[in-house]
């Protein structure tokens, strides 16, 4: 007899290495699958950065990968980050505390892996969600709502809360016996530690730690800054990339200046900048590289040189000379610096 399959949403933590173990061991065929939308912290950069790590040089893993390795079932990646970047800018159901559209985000994963479902042949979902856990995408009346927005309603079956909730399709049709699921509830996370040691899960994640950009207070500062001067509400993937990196002020209205924190930022910035904005770089002394991005003149090239400067090793230096690249052209300039701190309130960033 031909086993019934599911397709688990693996998000690289241990909720959703439980539930697939859950399903494998009472008999469900198991396929993961994880979703880039490229606000993934670790994946981010990964993907940008390299193998590893620009500040710490530590290797980065992809973590559904990891997790799905360890406990020994495939995972496909799919690339949603082209749909992901307008979804954040306009979610219907809004954000959470930051620029987190955690309800939009389910609906639309929820779609995706409906999608798999159907072209691998399986027969329901399968995620690690547990009641209670998230203030606004796992509760009950939320999860049934996300579930009828994406067209899945009872397909999706949540097996480490699953006896807290209406039992679902692959329950009442006998695919899974709701007898073997738990009622596993709230943030509390020592019954998933338990069940972890009975299944004999050994490696996983660290429970609690972040993984998206979006949930990041100083993240969600600069999205939002970005949001307020652009006409057009859109983002692109080098948007997101630029987001993460250096110190930015908003000096003037017109203009916002990025300033990089060590020499990957610096290579970085210097990649994902185009030519309608400027670069900034200092020709001898080893410092910061800053990058201009908005409507600016000399004046402003000049003073965000001079901040620059300030955070570089030169900054003790009467002058210290720049190379500025705009519009395909580079010519020096030289500046004073200036301390960061005359700038600070500028800085953008959570200000509890």
């Amino acid at each position: 007899m031909e086993k019934i399959k599911a397709v688990a949403l693996m998000s690289g933590g241990l909720d959703s290495m439980l539930a697939a173990k859950v399903m494998e061991k009472i008999g469900i065929e198991v396929m993961g699958i994880n979703f880039y939308t490229g606000f993934c912290i670790t994946e981010q950069r990964r993907r940008v950065d390299g193998s590893k790590s620009a500040a710490s040089k530590k290797k980065l893993e992809n973590a559904a990968l990891k997790s799905a390795a360890e406990i020994e079932i495939p995972v496909e990646i799919v690339d949603i980050s082209k749909q992901y970047l307008e979804m954040v800018t306009k979610p219907k159901h809004g954000y959470g505390s930051n620029v987190n559209p955690c309800i939009d985000c389910r609906i639309h994963m929820l779609r995706e892996a409906h999608k798999y479902m159907q072209k691998i042949g399986a027969k329901f979902i399968v995620t690690g969600e547990v009641v209670g856990q998230r203030p606004m995408s796992q509760h009950k009346n939320t999860m049934r709502m996300i579930e009828k927005e994406a067209g899945v309603a009872g397909l999706v079956l949540r097996p480490l809360s699953a006896k807290l909730l209406e039992p679902t399709l692959p329950e009442t049709s006998g695919w899974v016996n709701r007898d073997e699921l738990y009622d596993i509830g709230g943030r509390g996370r020592n019954p998933q530690m338990r069940l972890a040691r009975e299944l004999g899960i050994e490696v996983f994640p660290n429970p609690g730690g972040g993984c998206c950009f979006l949930t990041d207070q100083t993240y969600a500062e600069r999205f939002f800054d970005l949001m307020r001067h652009r006409v057009e509400k859109t983002l692109t993937m080098e948007d997101v990339v630029r987001l993460r990196l250096g110190r930015h002020f908003r000096i003037k209205e017109s203009h916002k200046i990025i300033i990089g924190r060590n020499e990957a930022e610096n290579d970085l910035i210097e990649k994902y900048s185009d030519e309608k904005m400027a670069i900034v770089k200092a020709t001898v002394e080893k410092g910061p590289v800053s990058l201009i991005e908005g409507e600016f003149g000399e004046d402003d090239i000049r003073l965000a040189a001079s901040l620059t400067a300030g955070y570089g090793k030169a900054k003790a230096l009467a002058e210290v000379e720049f190379d500025v690249t705009s519009g395909g052209k580079t010519r020096s300039i030289s500046v004073k610096p200036v301390d960061p701190q005359a700038y600070s309130e500028y800085l953008i960033q959570h200000r509890p």
